[in-house]
């Protein structure tokens, strides 16, 4: 069977490999395709087609959106979506200004509460190449050892329930879907059983999600068991929605997950879950 893997990031946002390593990497585990997730950041797509072009490899052009949705974040995957056009670029331009303000201000408060010296300076000094987040500055709290692991970074100062948190600014799924479909994209909702989500609240969501448009849901994903990855099909067979799936793999940052396979090999994504996604894609 062909595998695939359409949930990836590189070191454009918080993975730990090049656009070109991952499509080394994937040709190296026999993967016939995988997307390009990188969260709000579209600028490794380019370098991993590139990269691919004489491997054979399909490399889809994808992004995964932070939102907010009843006080939680919860992540649009795009596919597809012109990503060159002026009016995309732009507007995924004001979703990251936001964003920036919201790390400035995280900052401020790890050096107002811990005395580090942290600062948007030294984190895009420090990742030159990357979209700062959350990771970014729980990966430089360990480099500096004021914390001993990204998790204790996370629990003790940059966590939703932590001193140094700051909310995102209310950017919606319905916005990052809207946004795709304006662009010839393929919107997906990613990894549903993660936002602690009641079955009630979570069929609002797919209610208002599928009235903005979204077309697809993430249902083969590395942490869902079988019983989790029936029920998330079920609902895609209840809101007519198309299944995709994937690794979420980061790289050293998730150094547990393997590309395409997931934990321990407990994942398979099929390619005929990419044929049936091309073959919805819109018509311009």
């Amino acid at each position: 069977m062909k595998t695939i893997d359409l949930h990836v990031h590189s070191c454009h946002s918080d993975g730990s490999l090049t656009p070109s390593e991952l499509v080394s990497l994937a040709c190296s585990y026999g993967l016939s395709a995988f997307a390009l997730t990188d969260h709000d950041t579209t600028d490794g797509i380019d370098e991993a087609i590139r990269t691919s072009k004489s491997t054979g490899l399909e490399v889809v052009p994808g992004i995964e959106f932070s939102t907010r949705y009843m006080h939680r974040d919860i992540h649009v995957l795009g596919y597809y979506m012109d990503y060159h056009a002026s009016s995309f670029r732009q507007t995924l331009q004001n979703f990251l200004n936001a964003r920036d303000i919201r790390n400035r201000q995280m900052c401020e408060r790890i050096r107002e509460h811990t005395g580090f010296p942290i600062s948007m300076d030294i984190l895009t000094s420090s990742y030159p190449d990357a979209v700062i987040t959350r990771a970014h500055m729980a990966a430089w709290l360990v480099e500096q050892n004021f914390a001993e692991t990204r998790q204790i970074a996370f629990d003790k100062y940059l966590g939703e329930h932590a001193p140094c948190f700051v909310p995102k600014s209310e950017v919606t799924p319905a916005d990052a879907i809207r946004l795709i479909l304006d662009h010839g994209g393929i919107p997906v909702l990613a990894h549903p059983l993660l936002y602690a989500l009641s079955k009630k609240q979570l069929h609002q969501l797919l209610k208002e999600l599928k009235e903005a448009g979204l077309m697809g849901i993430e249902a083969v994903y590395v942490l869902n068991r079988q019983a989790d990855e029936t029920f998330v099909r079920s609902l895609a067979g209840t809101y007519g929605l198309l299944i995709t799936g994937g690794s979420d793999f980061h790289g050293a940052n998730k150094p547990n997950i393997e590309l395409g396979t997931g934990i321990q090999a407990s994942l398979s994504v099929s390619y005929e879950l990419l044929e049936i996604m091309k073959a919805a894609r819109p018509r311009s």
